[in-house]
């Protein structure tokens, strides 16, 4: 069977079923067909376009927020690669006077190039928090490092103190 016999055979069955109706049945079918297409329509087309637009400006905003922040991240991450020089003596300057948290027993020498710091107690923490911002402010990095436990650690291992030197190499002159 071919699809021009298969059509015209279900309209002519169609149309026999329909003929077979009363005029109020087929006036409710119809109106029932119509109903039905009108929700079709609603479901498959209206519907999300509608809720697409209503949420539209929400979704703008977090989009507009998300690219705000990679903007600045972009811009933070252009300024990591190509830090500010600064000279050894503001390097030389910002190590001494960050020296307060590292306890009254920490000294700086300065020689050329390199400092040498001497620690006592220091903790642990502070110790590091201090190594990580001369790296960020001074632009100095450690070369060596002769540290001891100055007191055992407790159960948290942040509540150590060490004692010994530090040698950083400061940076060069721009």
């Amino acid at each position: 069977m071919n699809l021009p016999t298969l059509t015209a055979q279900l309209r002519s069955g169609w149309q026999g079923v329909w003929s077979r109706r009363k005029p109020r049945e087929q006036r409710l079918i119809g109106i029932g067909v119509w109903v039905l297409g009108l929700a079709a329509l609603w479901m498959l087309a209206l519907a999300p376009a509608l809720r697409t637009w209503q949420e539209a400006p929400a979704r703008q905003a977090l989009l507009d927020a998300q690219s705000q922040r990679m903007r600045q991240l972009q811009a933070q991450a252009q300024s990591l690669q190509k830090p500010v020089a600064i000279s050894r003596a503001d390097a030389a300057k910002w190590l001494e006077k960050s020296l307060a948290e590292l306890g009254p027993n920490a000294r700086i020498s300065l020689q050329g190039e390199t400092a040498t710091l001497s620690l006592q107690a220091a903790p642990a923490a502070a110790l590091a928090r201090w190594l990580s911002q001369t790296r960020d402010n001074a632009q100095a990095l450690p070369t060596q490092a002769q540290l001891q436990h100055a007191s055992p650690p407790g159960p948290d291992s942040l509540d150590a103190t060490w004692r010994g030197s530090l040698v950083l190499r400061l940076p060069s002159n721009p």
